[in-house]
């Protein structure tokens, strides 16, 4: 039998800090939890009066990790006197499981409470063995506190989801359900409270994931549609029905069974039984799932208005066909099998199966960082999908770019592998083909176009490709392309944009302009100094070889070289976005270094000095 381990010094410290705080009575001790692998300490918490769900004595499991006072803290609601209902900043309060002293519960302790967040933050004493533990009980008090006069929450605070079960059924254990509301999306269901109708849903190409690809009203009347690309072909079908507040049982805990959900319908004055009934026939004998969309609207803080709906995804039960025999004292007709299913597919005690369900809108996807909006919109033709094209196309796609076409006909080369976005898993595929799988798995509203194929030498074919975009970039380093990119003259103006990196990847080079076509001229005489001057250093610098083979001096750069010269080549796209400069527009970036280190990546008006490049 293996002995229980030593209790840590700090943890007995911790626990020595408790007894200043009068509401608090540590009752069972110290325990070390095996499966939980982690010490447990078993106390009450007082209040003076008690609460329709918080009484004046509450039970709590306090979980420690062994390297307090760092790790995790949790309070957990004891199995056995503890809190049962679920509170806002609080994790599902579901029953305990495998025998286990605690429930689920988990309160949100280190994040401010009720009103208080756009003003503080709360600074957990991590590290100090003395009262990291008694932080943790003096918060717990004031969140009880609070939880009994309902003031979690306060105006202003951001709306917070109620913690909701997850389904049991094991194929889709790991599927995602996702839509893409919005603001802009919200107009679309004004009047709709209350109402359903069917649901339209598609596969998320390169991501394991099923799209609402539109909703149509109980007439079969399109509402809205998918704004992402394309989905694929999808089996599932399904039903929306529009709530008009959070679907909720109090205080703050989403319904966990049909018993739940028919408690928190008849609240808002809603029937379950009467939508289900008219649903089945869809349901009755069907060979293909289907998932029922509960929605409400939502506003971003608490005291403003709703401007977007939220949806849960919940796994229907598959029903028999209307055959066999019904319900003792039933006719086998069609109230005698809703009977048999109300009673047992939809009966109170049966858990409701929820999904994971997320909005994946482009304004979810990039709230924490995005193109102005003018950016965003445009179309983009990249030239050239190497390093330099790789990182650029992904920057602009992870900021919200929706719409690129990738030009290049290489293949991947395990070389390429240092300074590329692509993998070695990738070696011998297309350039193209991998780096548009990879967009497509940063965002489901991206489109790429495909075009993995050498239009050197056919300016007519070049024009023709050209024409649908706005922006045309070029990451190819390569003068025939630029020299073509002159012969194809296009109806309408576009940005044309040339990036590349100069040797070692110390310089970017940037020529934008707004044209019918690349001037060719311009940028040539532009550019010359500097490539004369970079070849001079290359001249002077030792080759660098892959290994044994056919002669090939390297161009070397590291991928951080890379990746920095890509962010910057994104921020010239903007410029020149906004801009869209009639007269060309070059710029050099070069990096800067002192005995410091490493300064930036700052313009440069010339090329060094011959004196000075020899240094």
């Amino acid at each position: 039998m293996t002995p229980p381990p030593i209790v840590p010094v700090a943890i007995e410290r911790g626990l020595r800090g408790l007894r200043c705080i009068a509401a608090c009575v540590v009752e069972d001790g110290l325990r070390f939890d095996a499966g939980a692998k982690r010490w447990v300490v078993g106390l009450s918490l007082q209040r003076d009066t008690g609460a329709r769900f918080v009484g004046t004595t509450t039970r709590w499991c306090v979980l420690l990790d062994r390297s307090y006072p760092f790790g995790e803290v949790s309070f957990y609601p004891a199995n056995k006197g503890g809190l049962t209902a679920t509170f806002p900043h609080q994790q599902r309060n579901t029953p305990a499981r495998d025998g286990r002293g605690w429930r689920g519960g988990k309160l949100c302790l280190d994040f401010p409470l009720s009103g208080k967040r756009r003003l503080t933050f709360v600074r957990d004493p991590v590290g100090d063995a003395d009262s990291r533990l008694s932080w943790h009980v003096e918060r717990a008090l004031e969140w009880l506190q609070r939880a009994a006069h309902d003031e979690l929450l306060a105006t202003g605070d951001p709306f917070e989801l109620p913690a909701r079960p997850h389904t049991t059924a094991r194929a889709w254990l790991r599927q995602r359900v996702i839509h893409d509301e919005t603001p802009a999306s919200f107009g679309f269901w004004g009047g709709r409270i209350g109402t359903f109708g069917s649901v339209h849903f598609g596969l998320v190409t390169d991501l394991d994931a099923i799209g609402v690809a539109q909703f149509d009203d109980e007439h079969g009347v399109p509402i809205r549609e998918w704004t992402g690309r394309a989905l694929a072909n999808c089996t599932v079908g399904g039903f929306w029905w529009l709530w008009r507040n959070p679907i909720v049982l109090p205080p703050w805990q989403a319904p966990g069974t049909w018993g739940e959900l028919r408690r928190s319908a008849r609240a808002a004055q809603f029937d379950v039984d009467a939508m289900l009934r008219r649903v089945l026939r869809s349901l009755r004998g069907a060979k293909t799932s289907h998932l029922l969309l509960l929605g409400y609207p939502v506003p971003l803080r608490l005291g403003a208005d709703a401007s977007e709906i939220h949806w849960d995804a919940l796994l229907l039960p598959r029903l028999a066909e209307a055959t066999g025999k019904p319900p003792s004292g039933f006719r086998p007709n069609a109230l005698g099998w809703w009977h048999r299913d109300r009673y047992g597919a939809f009966a109170d005690k049966v858990p409701l199966q929820y999904l994971y369900t997320e909005n994946w809108s482009s304004e979810r996807l990039q709230a924490r960082g995005r193109l102005p909006q003018a950016v965003r919109d445009v179309r983009v033709a990249l030239l050239g999908v190497g390093a330099l094209g790789s990182i650029l196309a992904e920057i602009l796609v992870r900021a919200g770019l929706k719409d690129i076409a990738l030009v290049d006909e290489d293949q991947l080369e395990a070389g390429n592998v240092c300074r590329h976005v692509a993998t070695l898993a990738d070696v011998g595929k297309g350039k193209v083909e991998t780096v548009a799988r990879r967009l497509r798995q940063l965002s489901p509203a991206v489109r790429v176009a495909e075009i993995n194929e050498d239009l050197s030498g056919n300016p007519q074919t070049l024009t023709e490709q050209l024409e649908p975009y706005d922006v045309v970039i070029d990451c190819t380093a390569s003068d025939e392309v630029v020299m073509l990119l002159a012969t194809a003259w296009c109806s309408v103006p576009r940005v044309f944009a040339s990036f590349s990196l100069g040797y070692g990847g110390k310089r970017l080079f940037s020529f934008g302009v707004s044209s019918h076509a690349f001037p060719q001229p311009e940028f040539a005489a532009k550019v010359r100094p500097w490539l004369e001057h970079d070849a001079a250093t290359w001249a002077n610098t030792e080759d660098v070889l892959e290994g044994a083979g056919c002669w090939s001096p390297l161009f070397p750069a590291r991928h951080d070289d890379v990746v920095l010269a890509a962010a910057t080549c994104a921020k010239e796209l903007e410029a020149l976005v906004a801009q869209r400069p009639r007269a060309p527009r070059f710029r050099v970036f070069a990096q800067t270094t002192s005995l410091e280190g490493f300064q930036g990546f700052v313009p440069e008006a010339a090329p060094p000095a011959a004196d000075a490049m020899a240094s």
